[in-house]
């Protein structure tokens, strides 16, 4: 549970904390997740820069997302990013309603394990499409 609450305060840091323009370069990010070749819909993507502040997205119900880095700034820190996969959710309440937990489906070597990388370009709009295979060990959280 301790991983998911991490993605969620990231989350939420992102889309409350403003940034000032004169803020760290960042560049354009966005891509499309699929798992066993079908879009991967509600997936957390994490894009976590060497001693740098994440960005992160949800992706939609295509697949798609487009990173945002705070105070409403789309984008990434330019520079290799480790990047995480997820679909790991605690329960939450949204517009007056309970949504429920969701269970992790990506294996471990897209999030906790991940292998996954990918080379922020400065100045340029970065395509980052992953192709997630099903398999291999799912991490569940401790109660």
């Amino acid at each position: 549970m301790l991983k998911s609450i991490a993605v969620v305060f990231v989350l939420l840091a992102i889309s409350t904390v403003g940034c000032s323009p004169d803020g760290p370069e960042i560049s354009r990010v966005e891509g499309t997740v699929t798992m066993d070749e079908k879009p991967l819909a509600g997936a957390i993507v994490m894009f976590v820069p060497p001693g740098g502040r994440p960005s992160a997205s949800e992706t939609d119900s295509n697949g798609k997302y487009v990173l945002e880095f705070s105070g409403g700034r789309k984008g990434a820190i330019p520079g290799l990013n480790r990047v995480e996969i997820n679909t790991a959710r605690l329960a939450y309440e949204k517009d007056g309603k309970m949504m429920p937990a969701v269970k992790e489906s990506v294996p471990a070597k897209y999030n906790r394990l991940t292998t996954l990388e990918f080379n922020v370009e400065q100045g340029k709009k970065n395509v980052a499409d992953f192709a997630l295979k099903s398999g291999g060990k799912i991490m569940e959280e401790p109660n």
